[in-house]
């Protein structure tokens, strides 16, 4: 007859339950927190490499689109500055031109309207040009014209306010004088009447 001690094992059971290991971090919990912190510093670094590295990338296909653009449009770019150069050098060319003409045309101004003002028994000996500034030098049988050429100039628009700088009276009764003024070649007037449009015939 086979007789089972029931009291004996029931301890035994109790002392292999006893002898289980519980799992517990202990003294490895600090190490254990450092790594997963590691670990998500680098997943956001990554990230934030990753996403950078892709807006570089961006960046510079854009960089090379505008390149080929840029070397597309540089044949009309340089076409475009050769234009506006050679526009640049006609039209110094037309100063040019229009400078000369001005000097052609002013001595031969100045010189009709110098005689236009000169009254009689007045005679020019000498006329002086610097710029517009006018030295006129001449003889008078008396005071008289040497006044009326005086208040013809002062009268035309061409010349401003002469000013008389010399006036002696020399043997024979001759009076020689020197005066100065200012031509102007387009006074505000002249100019005024002539852009002005003629009045239309009335009916």
């Amino acid at each position: 007859m086979i007789k089972i001690n029931l009291v004996a094992e029931a301890p035994a059971a109790a002392v292999t339950k006893r002898k289980r290991t519980e799992f517990s971090l202990g003294a490895k919990q600090g190490d254990v927190i450092l790594l997963i912190a590691i670990a998500l510093s680098c997943l956001v670094v990554g990230t934030r490499w990753y996403l950078l590295t892709d807006h570089r990338n961006d960046l510079q296909e854009i960089e090379r689109q505008r390149r080929v653009e840029r070397d597309e449009l540089l044949p009309y770019i340089e076409r475009v500055e050769l234009l506006e150069a050679r526009r640049e050098a006609l039209r110094h060319k037309i100063e040019v031109i229009n400078e000369l003409k001005q000097n052609q045309i002013g001595p031969v101004r100045i010189m009709d309207e110098v005689s236009r003002a000169l009254p009689e028994l007045v005679w020019l000996t000498k006329l002086g040009l610097k710029g517009t500034s006018l030295t006129l030098t001449g003889t008078a049988m008396d005071e008289n014209p040497v006044a009326n050429y005086y208040s013809n100039l002062d009268a035309s628009p061409f010349f401003e306010e002469p000013i008389l700088k010399n006036l002696t009276r020399s043997k024979g009764d001759i009076f020689n004088f020197t005066l100065n003024c200012v031509f102007t070649y387009a006074p505000p007037e002249i100019e005024t009447a002539e852009s002005s449009p003629p009045a239309s015939p009335e009916r």
